[in-house]
């Protein structure tokens, strides 16, 4: 029943102005479950269209939407791929960089990369992470930038203990590397 109301309702746009319109009239008083996900049929057909396109002309406000949609996308591998595999950093980023004085885009860039040195070390003290295996000594080097880009971000210092414990792991985890005799 519900799926027949869906496609009912989808079917009811007359064109991509009413279909662009509705998105921007629904978008600010979007209704989501706990991951950000709305129904694939409305993210699919009405909302992606209308925010891959913006995004691809580096529009601020469809990149920032993507990246707070960012479960829907990852649940689709078509429009996952079709993003060239995007991430939830790679969009808020982008968005930082379109707009820097935006505090939105930088409190949830803040965020997602917090997320991601978290998620690193979580298996400490065996080691530093990335992805699932162990970060080798390149992507210590991302980690670091990461790090940096914490640093930056975070005006109102609310993870500046969390980044000192972090590099202090990230460090002990480096010098586990052997070193390379030239």
């Amino acid at each position: 029943m519900a799926a027949q109301s869906i496609r009912a309702f989808i079917s009811s746009f007359d064109g991509n102005d009413e279909v662009e319109k509705w998105v921007w009239e629904y978008l600010p008083n979007l209704s989501t479950n706990k991951n950000s996900r709305v129904r694939h049929e409305i993210f699919n057909e009405l909302l992606f269209p209308v925010l891959k396109a913006g995004y691809l002309k580096n529009d601020f406000r469809c990149t920032l939407w993507l990246g707070k949609l960012i479960q829907n996308i990852y649940q689709t591998k078509k429009i996952h791929e079709e993003l060239g595999w995007v991430t939830e950093i790679n969009l808020f980023n982008k968005c930082y960089e379109l707009d820097p004085g935006i505090n939105e885009a930088r409190f949830l860039l803040l965020k997602c990369t917090v997320s991601w040195l978290e998620y690193s070390e979580h298996e400490w003290p065996s080691g530093i992470l990335y992805g699932i295996d162990g970060a080798t000594s390149e992507q210590c080097v991302e980690l670091s930038l990461a790090v940096q880009r914490v640093l930056e971000l975070d005006k109102e210092h609310k993870y500046s203990e969390f980044i000192k414990q972090y590099n202090k792991k990230l460090t002990e985890y480096r010098a586990r590397f052997p070193k390379v005799i030239q």
